[in-house]
């Protein structure tokens, strides 16, 4: 079980929020339509009183106004989702930082050890409890991306002057599509797991 170094790049994080609330209400049309059967049948005799007639007019128009603000607001949501979405889709083919210590092909493993080091000691762990160790000298690449095809579990330590010190690892995942779900603009990762945008904090590559 291998892993090769690539290139370290920055990191970023962002939040991401968009929700949207529809309702239902009379369409303005079968509102007219049914004044003007109130109309057409109305008693010649006792005819609508002009200020019933105005209220019911005043009523239309509130209808029609209210479906125009619906009809921006929902054209509005529909813009930001696809602001976010487009927004976010350039993390496509990037990795994002996810908790957690176990890899899989393609998976890249960030190493950082807490202070001055000569080398640093990757131990890859499968799931019958063997164990490979790995050596990283002082000025390779702390970035290394995992080509074994089992899943690992991965930790280090460092070493200077033959002296142990703690080494944390950052397990990152690459990102294979953006969409839009049910809590948000969600990171589809290649094991097919959703992560909420507004939860990523790093991202490489």
């Amino acid at each position: 079980m291998s892993v090769s170094g690539v290139s370290s790049s920055g990191t970023t994080s962002s939040t991401s929020t968009t929700s949207s609330t529809t309702s239902t209400m009379l369409n303005p049309d079968s509102f007219l339509q049914i004044l003007m059967t109130q109309l057409k049948y109305q008693d010649p005799l006792n005819p609508m009183e002009t200020n019933e007639f105005m209220s019911e007019l005043a009523q239309l128009t509130q209808v029609q106004l209210m479906q125009n603000i619906r009809d921006s607001a929902s054209s509005l949501v529909s813009a930001n989702e696809s602001a976010a979405i487009s927004k976010w889709s350039d993390i496509i083919g990037k990795s994002i930082y996810v908790d957690g210590s176990t890899v899989s092909t393609g998976d890249s493993v960030v190493l950082k050890p807490s202070g001055d080091y000569d080398s640093i000691v990757l131990q890859m762990t499968n799931s019958s409890g063997s164990t490979t160790e790995q050596t990283i000298n002082n000025g390779d690449s702390l970035t290394l991306t995992y080509s074994g095809t089992d899943k690992m579990t991965v930790s280090a330590y460092a070493l200077k002057n033959g002296t142990k010190s703690t080494c944390s690892v950052g397990v990152y995942q690459p990102v294979t599509g953006i969409q839009n779900g049910s809590s948000g603009i969600v990171a589809i990762t290649k094991d097919g797991a959703q992560h909420k945008v507004s939860d990523i904090t790093k991202i490489i590559g």
